[in-house]
């Protein structure tokens, strides 16, 4: 019996009775890679609650605050985009003056007003954020 050549090879090496099970298996594999761990979701809830709720209104955590001029997370998910935004958001104006990535973006320059208070994030704080907001509604189209 010829072996198989990875997930595109060939099944025809593979005994007939397997097959449905190879496929059950490689697709509840591929699920439980996307489907982040609830534990990711709620440190993400956490930390859009203590820091993006500066801002934006993040699902029900804050209805009524915000400020008027920026979006809400919801409404954030209207935009095709919406996760790449989410993703690279420390990027995006005005994030930078605020939001520092630790170990992936610039140290806070002297230059900024004293005012304003940075927040300092993780990479798996932003991932942790994106999985949240994975979970709030979508918005009807």
């Amino acid at each position: 019996m010829k072996p198989a050549t990875g997930i595109t090879g060939n099944m025809t090496a593979v005994p007939r009775q397997w097959r449905p099970g190879i496929g059950v298996a490689l697709l509840m594999a591929m699920m439980g890679a996307a489907a982040p761990a609830s534990a990711d979701v709620d440190r993400g809830r956490e930390v859009a609650a203590t820091h993006c709720t500066r801002c934006h209104v993040v699902g029900d955590i804050n209805p009524y605050g915000g400020i008027e001029s920026t979006p809400s997370f919801i409404g954030m998910k209207y935009l095709a985009d919406w996760e790449r935004r989410f993703e690279e958001f420390y990027i995006l104006p005005p994030h930078p003056a605020l939001v520092r990535i630790d170990e992936v973006t610039a140290e806070r320059s002297d230059d900024r007003p004293a005012f304003v208070h940075e927040i300092v994030l993780t990479l798996e704080d932003v991932d942790d954020i994106l999985n949240f907001v994975r979970t709030l509604p979508s918005p009807a189209r």
